[in-house]
């Protein structure tokens, strides 16, 4: 028995139940707040102004989260668990295709940057993760990796299907996604389109060329979309 003659096994379900509780709480201040954090000026709101766009006060904050890197770090870490239904379907690959395969991710991600969010998530979190020390884990963890891991995931697949020979996924998902981030980044939101213009579609296609180079295909079907 425990305190107050609580049964040990209820006490360890309350406990458990009340971590639950807590988790779902973060979790939803969390998301309240993410539309502030990535507006232009998010990373310098205060405390205050952080609360405010969660309909909450800065000592349930403070509660939850400790102080504004703590908000902060769970805005990051509620974007990874929202992305990830997203996240397992961009990993689907083209059997038999590689190049079909590579040119339809990289049109889902195009998409996704510029329609649904994804280039400003990137950007206000690399933004975050550069600015203060103790956020830069956490954008490489929820943000960077995530997003990383769909390219290996993709590239695994294809050697699994016989479409691609081995290789370090790790390392090709880095050399082919690197240049596809730092071009959007440069012409979405550091709005590099306003003053050098790129043809987004026809890089694509030249970076999955040159990279189908450099990890050939086997016997596959050359789709020339």
């Amino acid at each position: 028995m425990g305190p107050e003659g609580m049964p040990k096994n209820a006490m360890v379900a309350s406990g458990f139940q009340a971590r639950i509780s807590r988790s779902a709480t973060r979790l939803a201040l969390a998301r309240k707040v993410r539309t502030r954090v990535m507006a232009p000026d998010g990373l310098r709101a205060s405390l205050r102004e952080l609360a405010a766009a969660a309909d909450s006060s800065v000592a349930t904050l403070k509660h939850y989260f400790n102080h504004r890197e703590g908000v902060l770090t769970a805005v990051m870490e509620s974007q990874h668990i929202d992305a990830a239904p997203h996240l397992a379907m961009a990993s689907t690959p083209v059997p038999g295709d590689v190049r079909a395969s590579l040119l339809a991710y990289l049109k889902r991600l195009e998409e996704a940057w510029f329609k649904h969010g994804v280039g400003v998530i990137q950007a206000s979190s690399l933004a975050g993760g550069l600015s203060t020390r103790g956020l830069g884990p956490t954008y490489v963890n929820h943000v960077l990796e995530p997003l990383l891991g769909t390219v290996e995931t993709l590239l695994r697949r294809h050697v699994e299907l016989k479409d691609l020979g081995a290789l370090n996924e790790r390392f090709a998902a880095l050399q082919f996604l690197s240049p596809v981030v730092l071009s959007l980044l440069h012409q979405d939101s550091l709005s590099g389109k306003a003053c050098r213009p790129l043809d987004l579609k026809a890089f694509f296609v030249e970076h999955v060329d040159m990279f189908l180079r450099a990890y050939p295909a086997r016997d596959v079907r050359r789709s020339r979309s």
